[in-house]
């Protein structure tokens, strides 16, 4: 059991680079228009993974709660900010 472990860890090592951790900048672009876009932009975004019309209704719902929240959105939007200029990041 020790080596099988063992093996998986480093099996899981080799092969899983560091790049496979980076997020998709084409997620990103989506996150970010979630919280500073318009709707009809923030559909726009969405609409390049062609969402099933029940996702398309959720994500647009969640658009609705997000910009009925302008200080939360601000917090998150610097936040965000602070992440992607973070040392962590680059």
């Amino acid at each position: 059991m020790k080596l099988a472990v063992s093996l998986t860890l480093v099996t899981l090592a080799l092969c899983c680079s560091s790049a496979s951790a980076e997020i998709c900048p084409t997620f990103l672009r989506v996150i970010e228009s979630l919280f500073l876009d318009t709707p009809s932009s923030f559909e726009a975004a969405m609409g390049i993974f062609s969402p099933d019309q029940d996702t398309s209704e959720a994500v647009a719902q969640l658009k609705k709660l997000v910009d009925t929240l302008p200080k939360a959105r601000d917090s998150i939007v610097k936040l965000m900010e602070k992440i992607d200029k973070s040392l962590l990041c680059h």
